[in-house]
């Protein structure tokens, strides 16, 4: 992992200043992965693409803000630029507080993954959680997803494992056919044969 100067974020309504790790290259060695995408990797820091003022509590996309390079020590002192919380993400979608179909996928895959429990072992069988917003969520971000798209069609597949519909689940694992993507499609199409619907953890052959 190569880190930069970190960057300085300012808030676009109160003009507060936050800190964000400036990552130039990384790795995911070491890393953990799940069937939803979603995946840590101490290498590979996650840098919000959105966030929340920590004065005014203002909702933003970090890209659009007016950011720079610091090599002041003071820069330390900084609050941290943190991911939206699961509260945050549900009324920024209500809010549409997003810009374009690829913003509103981004949140509604962060809001997803905020409901997700991701286990850290295989064993855990809990289901995915079952109630309105979730399912609102998922048909939503269904919508969204290009079917023509072959990681797309892993994600939708996900979700539809995730709401019990395990037929359409391996339907849509049947399309696809591209390598890059098969161990994560086997090990997701054995839990949907299990009838399993949580969201597991993806192990892959580093051989």
């Amino acid at each position: 992992m190569l880190l930069g100067h970190p960057l300085i974020v300012r808030c676009p309504a109160c003009g507060q200043e936050h800190r964000q790790t400036n990552l130039l290259s990384g790795n995911t060695f070491g890393g953990m992965f799940w069937s939803d995408g979603s995946s840590f990797a101490p290498m590979m820091p996650d840098t919000p693409y959105f966030s929340v003022c920590s004065t005014c509590g203002h909702f933003f996309c970090v890209k659009r803000c007016e950011q720079f390079e610091s090599d002041d020590e003071s820069v330390y002192e900084l609050p941290s630029l943190e991911h939206p919380g699961r509260n945050d993400l549900s009324d920024a979608l209500s809010r549409k507080l997003f810009e374009g179909k690829n913003e509103e996928i981004y949140l509604r895959t962060r809001f997803w993954w905020s409901m997700n429990k991701r286990p850290f072992q295989q064993e855990d069988t809990t289901g995915a959680e079952d109630d309105k917003a979730y399912r609102l969520n998922a048909l939503a971000l269904l919508e969204l997803l290009n079917d023509a798209d072959q990681h797309d069609l892993l994600i939708m597949a996900e979700l539809h494992r995730n709401l019990k519909d395990f037929g359409k689940c391996l339907e849509l694992l049947n399309r696809i056919t591209e390598k890059r993507l098969e161990e994560r499609r086997q090990q997701i199409e054995k839990a949907c044969k299990s009838k399993i619907s949580n969201t597991i953890r993806i192990e892959f052959n580093r051989l």
